[in-house]
């Protein structure tokens, strides 16, 4: 091979290394945008129910743990105080197995698609246990999550915390849920709803009710 030849295939594979890079940087620079945009609404709707009254223990205080599941978490003595009680949460829901008719999920701060391409710190994974003989759906949009905070102390645990006995609405005050479906979506709350999705109790709001 001419050594002409070998220098411009050389210079090839760099600029097809470079694209590569350049697309694999784009990704997740759009990854941590969504991640952004997600925080940015649940902490919207933290501080409008928090100004409606309820109180509620926010993400801030949980991401305080430390640990990892073999050794065990290390809790910050403001979340201690939590053990036992019962609190509000909100969040967004995540199947551990399947997404219908479950009677457990997980809850995290942002949408698992959020992550890019990895699993979530254990910090920010919560086990949601419902009341006995309830179960639901995974909803797309966050939730507000009242039930029984247990720290799960001691080596080897699958999750550092969980909450007990709960129940779930739209974390936007008489907002709509919509059901999440079996492929992993990056839907923003602005997406199309379908009628049929929306979960028993909601609907949609009237476009031309004003007040």
């Amino acid at each position: 091979m001419k050594r002409r030849t070998k220098r411009d295939l050389g210079v090839l594979g760099g600029v097809l290394v470079l694209i590569a890079a350049l697309a694999f940087g784009n990704s997740q620079l759009k990854r941590t945008g969504l991640a952004g945009e997600f925080e940015a609404l649940r902490e919207k709707l933290e501080a409008a129910r928090i100004a409606s009254g309820i109180e509620l223990l926010k993400w801030n205080i949980v991401r305080e743990t430390r640990g990892n599941l073999r050794n065990g978490a290390v809790f910050s003595e403001e979340l201690e105080a939590y053990d036992g009680k019962e609190v509000f949460m909100i969040g967004f829901m995540v199947p551990e197995d399947t997404f219908r008719d479950v009677d457990h999920f997980l809850m995290l701060p942002i949408p698992l698609e959020c992550y890019f391409c990895s699993m979530p710190p254990q910090r920010d994974v919560l086990l949601v246990n419902l009341r006995e003989g309830e179960t639901a759906n995974i909803m797309v949009e966050p939730v507000l999550i009242r039930g029984t905070r247990t720290l799960q102390k001691g080596e080897g645990v699958k999750f550092f915390y969980s909450l007990e006995n709960a129940t779930f609405e739209a974390a936007e005050d008489g907002g709509a849920l919509t059901k999440k479906r079996l492929q992993l979506q990056h839907m923003l709350p602005s997406h199309e709803r379908d009628e049929t999705q929306l979960f028993d109790g909601y609907s949609e709001p009237d476009p031309e009710n004003t007040d």
